[in-house]
């Protein structure tokens, strides 16, 4: 064990007799001549010594680690090495012993005095300045005050953790020697978390004098409120209305001045004047906590905890509402619409039915309070310089993620949106909850009731996510594409929030501006900016697109074949760069998006799409962007390979058919090489994609006519001398066709095969109309319908 030595001149270190540890003994009060022997003993301590020596330690709210640390200040100021006391105390925290982490963590003089020791760390490359970030750096700053002293309390304790964590020990340590520290911020973030949803009581007095408790606000709900407020209150005054009209803010709270205990930090308001600066500020404040608040929750709490904590934000409150009122505003700036999608981030990976439902939800109070002509203003309307203004409404989220992913330019706030429309698009993803709902079947008793609960959850699921498909179809994804439609124009002013008085006169405003601007130039009007172009904003949309063909297989195709879009977005292949230096990173970035969608269209394998390639001639600008770029080491021409022999080895008829007939003849430009020509000299892929072809139509051409003239009295086959075919290259064929419908009956999708029906045989498909194909597909809609 640890004994007390009154004698402080010496410690004491006997060696083991007999397999028999002797006592180690310390000095009751340590000097700074101690300290050298104290630290061999530490460091020599055994592990079946551990437990008793941190009990030691730890006893009396560890007097003996304030018996060291009050060695500090005065050999500070004598100007003594400080090294062996930093080792000391170093190793004492490594030990992990949660109750010295506590009690170092939960008292501001000891954490402060801790943190002013390992300022000498000798593993330190040059000495640390914790004390100075503590004192007059640190601020703990709020913008709605905190009465909840144990809240403000935990929040402090939350910090000591963390820095000590991260900026004191974590320099010179791994993460396996912090175990414990990590495990008390954990809990200590659990703890906070539910402080801040959770109401206090308050007591009011009764009838006869009685005083009763009833619930009061919680801190959440407090800022939730305030957010609403201030986004309120801007709209208003940006919009041209009189501020009177925002209505009443908190009550001004002056900035409390610090204590004489410097980690025990005062709270620091925002500015509570209202002013529109200050709005911004208590604005960016409200959203920077609840982004931090939601980040916690994300990793701090258990799955139960998690879904309490979600519903409390979400269902209980219009904070979806206001994020997307922060997401359609075109003044806010990068780090606001970070932390707002970042919230919605967490709500969307905890489950993305809570972002579908609400989206629902907004879309059939919209129905029932406006007509029909009320949301065709909220789709594209381009005047006739094929120019479109992008007025977003701030009630609707769904709208103002895409009005996000149009217009903004930093690559993360992109890419942090493209996940959360992938995540909200992607109906087999079930969130963190799991495929059971709050796992209600492991709970319930009857197995077969439980079989049934299950199977009426599932087709309400299935039904809600028809219908937001429907709805994200119908209204939404036309804004998705119109940047490569249109010109595109937003606005400078914004809208106010909507209500149930002012929602009808803001979409006629809405409407009153776009047929203002149906009828000009957007050039005329100074109140309109527009929005510059963009590759990587190009290359995340294209992103998106590619996975909604491979997801949304039916609705997808029936919106490409009515827009035409996959001709609109090949055009980007052969569009030269501005700039050099973007075709460099941009060009090609975007160039590779384009040939990645062509690319998920064709791995459906789907008739429509491939005679709508073929009757717009879509692989024209592939292949002009082939030859123009070099083969070998390029990923471009790389990616136009793989997609031709994708067709070669599915052995697509058609579309082998089209290249081999439209583009892999011999150029009639004398100094122009074809593609074979091309990229011979490093694959052989369009030699192959030629002989498969060949080998389809049962091709041998005559041997005798070597000038290559025209055989059965001079008939050619599509431009070229028709074949000769005989006895064996038909029975060729025959096992050919009898041999792929065998293998086409495992491969093909029955269920494609009943929605799509049976083709036409038709060999002049290429010359029908420019509808042709949308006719079809209508044709059956209305047979599935």
């Amino acid at each position: 064990g640890f004994h007390m030595n009154n004698n402080n001149s010496h410690l004491d270190n006997t060696n083991a007799v007999g397999g028999v540890s002797s006592p180690l003994q310390l000095p009751k009060s340590p000097t700074w001549d101690d300290l050298q022997n104290i630290g061999d003993v530490i460091a020599g301590v055994h592990l079946h010594q551990r437990e008793d020596f941190l009990i030691f330690l730890s006893q009396s709210d560890c007097a003996y680690i304030k018996l060291l640390l009050n060695l500090f200040p005065p050999a500070e100021g004598r100007g003594e090495d400080m090294t062996e006391l930093a080792v000391i105390i170093k190793t004492i925290l490594l030990l992990n012993d949660p109750e010295i982490i506590e009690y170092v963590t939960s008292d501001a003089p000891t954490f402060e005095s801790v943190c002013a020791v390992l300022e000498y760390d000798p593993e330190l490359r040059e000495k640390a300045n914790h004390r100075e970030f503590i004192q007059k750096c640190a601020k703990f700053r709020t913008v709605v005050k905190m009465e909840d002293d144990e809240l403000v309390s935990q929040i402090h304790h939350l910090f000591r953790v963390t820095y000590l964590r991260d900026n004191v020990l974590r320099p010179t340590m791994d993460e396996s020697s912090l175990s414990t520290l990590v495990s008390l911020a954990q809990f200590t973030q659990s703890d906070i978390i539910k402080g801040v949803i959770t109401a206090p009581k308050v007591k009011v007095a009764g009838a006869g004098g009685v005083a009763s408790e009833l619930p009061g606000l919680s801190y959440l709900t407090k800022v939730v409120r305030l957010l609403a407020v201030e986004i309120d209150a801007i709209r208003t005054v940006i919009s041209g209305e009189d501020e009177s009209n925002a209505g009443p803010i908190c009550q001004n709270q002056p900035i409390e001045e610090e204590s004489d205990v410097t980690t025990m930090w005062q709270q620091h308001l925002a500015p509570q004047d209202s002013s529109l600066s200050s709005r911004h500020i208590r604005r960016k404040g409200c959203l920077m906590f609840l982004k931090e608040l939601f980040c916690k929750a994300r990793v701090s709490l258990q799955q139960p905890e998690k879904d309490e904590f979600i519903e409390s934000c979400v269902s209980n409150s219009k904070l979806l509402y206001l994020l997307g009122a922060i997401l359609s505003d075109p003044n806010v700036g990068v780090d606001e619409q970070g932390a707002a999608l970042e919230m919605v981030s967490v709500v969307a990976m905890h489950d993305p039915c809570v972002i579908r439902r609400h989206c629902l939800q907004g879309a059939g109070t919209a129905a029932e309070s406006s007509s029909n002509e009320m949301f065709s203003c909220l789709r594209p309307d381009p005047n006739d310089h094929r120019e479109v203004i992008f007025i977003c409404p701030p009630n609707d989220l769904l709208l103002s993620i895409l009005f996000v992913m149009s217009t903004a330019a930093d690559a993360g706030i992109l890419l942090q949106t493209s996940e959360i429309i992938r995540i909200i698009l992607d109906t087999d993803i079930v969130g963190d909850q799991g495929t059971s709902l709050n796992g209600s079947f492991m709970n319930e008793e009857n197995d077969i009731n439980a079989m049934n609960s299950q199977n009426i959850r599932h087709d309400t699921g299935l039904e809600e996510q028809n219908s937001f498909l429907a709805l994200f179809y119908d209204r939404y994804i036309q804004w998705l594409v119109a940047p490569f439609q249109y010109k595109l124009f937003i606005s400078k002013s914004i809208l106010p929030l909507l209500s149930e008085s002012n929602q009808d006169e803001s979409f006629s405003a809405i409407n009153r501006i776009r047929q203002e601007f149906k009828h000009c130039s957007a050039s005329e009007e100074k109140s309109l900016t527009s929005v510059a172009g963009c590759a990587v904003r190009s290359s995340f949309t294209l992103e998106i697109l590619s996975f909604c063909v491979r997801a949304h297989v039916y609705r997808m195709k029936f919106f490409i074949l009515r827009t035409r879009l996959l001709g609109t977005i090949l055009k980007m292949l052969c569009q030269k760069a501005p700039h050099p230096h973007q075709m460099a990173s941009g060009g090609k970035c975007l160039k590779l998006a384009s040939l990645k969608f062509l690319r998920s269209v064709l791995s459906v394998k789907d008739e429509f799409y491939h005679r709508h390639i073929v009757q717009y001639n879509l692989f024209a600008p592939v292949f002009d962007a082939f030859r123009i770029t070099p083969v070998g080491r390029n990923l471009i021409s790389s990616a136009v390979l793989e997609m031709c022999d994708f067709i070669r080895t599915e052995n697509i008829k058609s579309l082998l058919e089209y290249i081999v007939t439209k583009h892999l003849t011999k150029s009639a430009s004398p100094g122009e090489k074809s593609l074979e020509d091309i990229a011979n000299p490093h694959v052989d892929t369009f030699a192959q994609l030629r002989r498969t072809h060949e080998e389809n139509i049962g091709m041998h051409l005559d041997p005798n006519n070597e000038e290559g003239n025209p055989g059965n009295d001079g008939a050619t086959f599509n431009g070229r001398p028709a074949p000769v075919i005989n006895k064996k290259a038909l029975e060729d064929q025959r096992k050919y066709r009898e041999a792929e419908s065998e293998d086409s009956y495992f491969n093909d999708d029955d269920d494609d095969d009943e929605v799509m029906g049976p083709l036409p045989n038709d060999e002049n498909a290429s010359s029908l109309p420019a509808m042709s194909d949308t006719a079809s597909l209508l044709a059956d809609v209305s047979s599935l319908e």
